[in-house]
């Protein structure tokens, strides 16, 4: 039989390699939370592709406990193969990033997005798109205007909800599901067990979200709800330092703080309904489409974006 076409077919056969990325770093460190932080993720997402993999092999990989999870005997099976995979992987790759005949991109890069998603996510996530373009310079802006008004300014914006206009192009980027988020403190005060218990707190509310927890509050079944406060902040990011703080109760939006989630600052005592606000768009400006820098930004944003699970 010819090799090459016996590695091909072994390669259809392939998990979904995010999920096999989580499934590492969840038995690496033995928490669904640790794995979260390490990928910069929520623990919702690494969850997510832990089932996606248990699904496809049809077979439990870790056993739940209450303080972390241990590898079945399948799945310290798997983790040996799956070590030794990546062990290989990244040995090819640091020999070809370090190959000075390899070729480098380079560049400028103009990144418009609104200040809570700079804050949140797309600077803790900055860094690796450094590591892997370091002659790529990104320039990062902020601003919620709609990108068809900031013209030339930009390459590359990311917009709740479609983008539409000469000059620009849109598609989605990722979900933007919400659900109530607040510092643990907040619950030993009093505990949220169900919606109704929001009545007891502080509903925390943005300029640019103020229809968000009535949206919500519907869709739990409690339109009509009475939160003993409302406090409005001008910012999204105002709004979650507000949450961290343990000022109430914010309708926050998962990709945001999954930094937040997987070191403790902030918990989701509530996990549904996970109503779903307009999907993060990833808007182009149509005449840098085809700059080589812009793609490479582009391909990483995709790539960090898929990591979420949606």
């Amino acid at each position: 039989m010819d090799e090459s076409r016996g590695t091909s077919k072994h390669r259809d056969e392939l998990p979904p390699l995010n999920a096999l990325r989580a499934f590492d770093a969840v038995a690496r460190h033995g928490s669904f939370a640790g794995a979260a932080a390490e990928l910069h993720v929520t623990h919702w997402a690494v969850g997510k592709q832990i089932r996606l993999l248990e699904d496809w092999f049809g077979l439990p990989l870790f056993d739940r406990r209450p303080r972390g999870v241990v590898l079945t005997d399948e799945g310290a099976a798997l983790l040996n193969d799956v070590s030794h995979a990546f062990e290989r992987l990244g040995t090819a790759v640091v020999r070809l990033r370090h190959n000075p005949f390899a070729h480098r991109i380079s560049g400028v890069v103009r990144v418009n997005v609104p200040m809570s998603f700079a804050l949140c996510w797309l600077l803790p996530r900055l860094a690796d798109f450094h590591s892997r373009y370091p002659d790529i310079d990104v320039r990062v802006s902020t601003t919620s205007r709609k990108l068809r008004y900031v013209a030339d300014a930009f390459d590359i914006g990311v917009r709740s909800g479609p983008e539409q206009g000469a000059g620009v192009v849109s598609r989605p980027l990722m979900p933007d599901p919400r659900v109530p988020a607040c510092n643990p403190a907040v619950l030993r005060r009093h505990p949220i067990q169900s919606v109704t218990d929001l009545r007891h707190h502080t509903l925390l509310h943005s300029a640019t979200t103020r229809a968000a927890w009535s949206h919500w509050l519907k869709e739990a079944g409690a339109p009509d709800l009475r939160a003993a406060r409302h406090v409005e902040f001008d910012h999204v990011n105002l709004q979650l330092g507000a949450a961290i703080e343990g000022l109430g109760v914010a309708l926050a939006s998962l990709p945001l703080i999954g930094r937040d989630l997987a070191e403790g600052r902030l918990v989701c005592p509530i996990a549904s309904p996970l109503w779903r606000a307009d999907d993060y768009m990833l808007v182009t400006n149509a005449d840098r489409a085809d700059d080589a820098a812009v793609s490479a930004f582009e391909a990483w944003m995709e790539g960090m974006a898929s990591q979420e699970g949606g």
